[in-house]
């Protein structure tokens, strides 16, 4: 049964929660406001996984000497 719960809750986190959040912004429930803060807070975070997502990679291959001239 622990399996199943977090299986419920990544489904809720990655699927319900966006969803709703989408839905109140197309059907205009949610405040402007609220919706400029959501979309810069999307933007950022699509920022900070790209940017941070390509440093990691480019940390793990200078650490393991992947580009070195050592042949």
């Amino acid at each position: 049964m622990n399996n199943f719960i977090k299986l419920l809750g990544v489904l809720v986190v990655t699927v319900v929660i966006p969803l709703v959040i989408v839905l109140g912004i197309w059907a205009n429930i949610l405040p402007q406001s609220l919706q400029v803060y959501i979309s810069v807070a999307a933007v950022v975070a699509s920022i900070v996984f790209i940017v941070g997502g390509n440093l990691y990679l480019m940390w793990s291959d200078i650490k393991t000497g992947r580009y070195s001239k050592r042949s």
